[in-house]
């Protein structure tokens, strides 16, 4: 049933003429359905973890890090 989400999506539908402010039938397009303004609002407010991604161990990197050789330009 339509009425089970928040925001059913209505996108893609004919909205009957009766149903209409101007008296004509009417094709809804995703820019006039809530429920995917809702989904664009989510994917666009992501906020990113506390941890802002994979948690590093700085000692085990800096033990892994060789100094680069220098090189000499004659």
């Amino acid at each position: 049933m339509i009425d089970d989400e928040p925001y059913p999506h209505i996108c893609g539908r004919l909205l009957a003429a009766a149903d209409s402010l101007s008296g004509r039938p009417l094709r809804l397009l995703r820019r006039d359905c809530a429920a995917c303004a809702q989904e664009r609002h989510d994917r666009t407010n992501k906020q990113p973890g506390p941890a802002g991604g994979a948690v590093v161990d700085l000692a085990a990197a800096r033990a892994r890090h060789t100094p680069r050789k220098e090189k000499f330009i004659a």
